[in-house]
């Protein structure tokens, strides 16, 4: 086959790859990556090579090195050349630089679409991630998750900046305007992103465990009421109450009270719990007794109980003083020298609210940030076959320093290296960890090593008011996870010492997202 080309008649032949021989080219890295060479393999050179024939009648690859040295790797027999006449020396040098600068890689959207029109004529993820020599079959799944969601495909297309793992949460969140604007605004900021997904899950799954209470509540033909604020004059929780004998209220016998009613709140429970719950190391503590009953029941699951700050019906009167109560803890209040909500000023009282709003919020993000801080240790960086930069120096000075103790972190780093097998606790040893050891090269052994160290630092961290309780070596640990490539939260910034921000964003530039969103909805009508 020929074709004419400035005025030069080209030639398309299908020599043997190893024929050709790859000229001087100014990429000097051909980078072959295993992914391109298992695509070649599979499908072979899909665009020919350009070359020259040279006075001896070989061909000198002008473009495309990188094809013809992945089709030698993949052992290929032949690929397609375009021959053409051999250009000036500065031409050449010019033109592989402009073939190379112009080069446009595949968006997100355009990924998503060509997927999921291969799935349209049937072809599985396993099948589209052959046939597109992906090795990460997952990939191709999350690509068919962004495509069936028209938010999320829409976001794609629009926005260059969302990679497909990002488009993957926003379609977990269709049908949250606001926390779609949230994700997006991260997403262009490039930072705090997996933070804020998390702290969304974790307000969603909280919000959908209150909803059950409520309507749980409401079934019950019970009165249901907002909490009340502290300052309430006539609102008043039971376990403060008793009746005119000064009898203590609860909800059995307060329950013929015209006052009667119940909000939504939170508070502590205690559960039983055996070694066959799925209990994860970072739950509330739980107190460990009747330690000679685990002998008698002849290795039977002893019974332990747990708290657990749940969702629960929290019973009050609404209106006290009109039914005769009283305030149990009336006298204790104001001998106290703290100021009541009832003696502050306007001003007061609001700085009081923000301060506990502030509380209360950074308590559920630091939960959130453990919870994505664990995941970025077992997916990232524990993962790994040998120490990251400046790994060394942190294991040996954590050794150094007096106080630490591996053995509060021994079962946590279980969880941080996917061990399988029940956890090692007071009562239960296990070999586990010492066999991993033993089959480790060199260089993996020292990264298990560090497992257990920040295992060590990590165990303490689960508490949610950790933030505010932090440590030179809470410190120094969060920073080292920082130059390891994590993406520090907000409130673990906050816990380095760093200025407290009210938000994860700026309020103006979510107002613009969404203000755009608005106007341009992902949607079409």
């Amino acid at each position: 086959m020929s074709i004419e080309t400035s005025n030069q008649l080209a030639q398309l032949v299908h020599p043997d790859p190893r024929e050709l021989i790859v000229g001087v080219n100014v990429r000097r890295d051909a980078r072959l990556t295993p992914d391109f060479v298992d695509s070649i393999r599979e499908r072979g050179v899909l665009e020919p090579v350009v070359a020259y024939r040279d006075d001896e009648q070989r061909l000198v690859v002008l473009y495309g090195q990188r094809r013809t040295l992945g089709a030698v790797e993949a052992g290929r027999d032949s690929i397609p050349v375009m021959v053409v006449a051999k250009p000036e020396e500065t031409d050449r040098i010019g033109d592989q630089l402009v073939e190379n600068d112009h080069r446009a890689g595949v968006s997100t959207g355009d990924r998503v679409e060509a997927y999921q029109q291969m799935a349209a004529f049937g072809l599985t993820a396993a099948q589209i991630a052959k046939r597109t020599s992906r090795k990460n079959r997952d990939e191709v799944t999350t690509a068919l998750t962004v495509a069936n969601s028209p938010l999320a495909k829409g976001a794609t297309e629009r926005y260059d900046f969302l990679d497909l793992e990002q488009a993957a949460v926003v379609a977990e969140f269709e049908g949250d305007k606001e926390a779609v604007t949230q994700l997006i605004v991260s997403a262009k900021e490039g930072r705090g992103f997996d933070h804020l997904a998390q702290r969304l899950r974790d307000a969603r799954a909280d919000q959908t465990k209150r909803a059950a209470v409520e309507a749980e509540l409401a079934a019950t033909g019970l009165t249901v009421v907002d909490e009340p604020e502290r300052s309430d004059p006539k609102v008043r929780s039971l376990h403060r109450l008793a009746d005119a004998e000064g009898q203590p209220l609860d909800e059995d016998n307060h329950r013929e009270c015209p006052g009667h009613a119940a909000y939504v709140g939170k508070d502590w429970h205690l559960v039983e719990i055996t070694d066959q719950d799925d209990i994860s190391e970072d739950e509330e503590d739980y107190d460990d007794e009747d330690d000679a009953d685990d002998e008698e029941t002849g290795g039977e699951q002893a019974s332990r109980t747990r708290e657990v700050y749940v969702w629960t019906a929290k019973y009050v009167c609404t209106d006290y003083p009109a039914h005769g109560h009283e305030d149990r803890y009336r006298s204790y209040d104001s001998g106290s020298q703290k100021k009541t909500a009832a003696e502050m000023t306007d001003e007061e009282r609001e700085a009081a609210r923000a301060a506990r709003r502030d509380v209360i919020q950074s308590n559920k993000d630091w939960v959130s940030a453990t919870t994505v801080r664990r995941e970025w240790l077992v997916t990232s960086l524990l993962i790994r076959k040998t120490l990251p930069k400046g790994a060394a120096v942190f294991l040996a000075a954590s050794l150094a320093r007096p106080g630490l103790a591996l053995t509060d972190g021994y079962a946590l780093a279980f969880d941080l290296l996917k061990l399988e097998g029940p956890r090692p606790s007071w009562h239960q040893q296990t070999d586990a960890f010492t066999t991993l050891v033993a089959k480790s090269s060199e260089a993996r052994a020292q990264v298990l090593a560090l497992a257990l160290v920040l295992a060590a630092f990590e165990q303490p961290l689960k508490e949610k008011s950790s933030w505010r309780n932090t440590s030179a070596d809470t410190v120094r640990y969060l920073r080292f996870l920082e130059a390891c490539g994590y993406d520090l939260a907000a409130i673990e910034r906050r816990a380095c010492g760093e200025t407290p921000e009210p938000s994860e964003q700026d309020p103006a530039e979510a107002q613009d997202a969404e203000d755009t969103f608005d106007e341009e909805p992902l949607i079409a009508d």
